[in-house]
């Protein structure tokens, strides 16, 4: 299954990048597929889901996932986030923190969209 792919919802182009229980090697891999999609789409544009339910962090992806928010950012309309939990979360709060952009969590898929969908 592809990690990153585009899905419509309710007329809403979303974004979904699948983190959920990834090593830290395949989320290396990730996460520049991903940035490649969001840098395609208009500014302040793109609506995204993240699911980082059970992924594994080392202090190396936690760098890429910052730069790829803040490299990222000008294309972001909303970004939600599901599974942000533990130390994920402690990430998050980086994250929001570095990139000044609200990021909503859910607890799964279906509301996060339900949420992206009324942006």
């Amino acid at each position: 299954m592809n990690k990153v792919q585009t899905t419509i919802q309710s007329g809403k182009k979303i974004i979904i990048i699948d983190l959920s229980n990834c090593t830290p090697e395949s989320a290396m891999l990730i996460i520049p597929e991903a940035a490649v999609v969001i840098s395609g789409q208009p500014l302040k544009s793109a609506l995204v889901l993240t699911d980082v339910t059970n992924a594994h962090y080392t202090k190396e992806v936690a760098g890429e996932i910052k730069n790829f928010v803040q490299e990222n950012t000008p294309y972001i309309k909303a970004s939600a986030v599901v599974g942000a939990d533990g130390i994920r979360s402690i990430l998050l709060n980086t994250v929001i923190l570095i990139s000044r952009r609200e990021i909503k969590t859910f607890n799964d898929r279906s509301s996060a969209m339900s949420w992206l969908t009324t942006i």
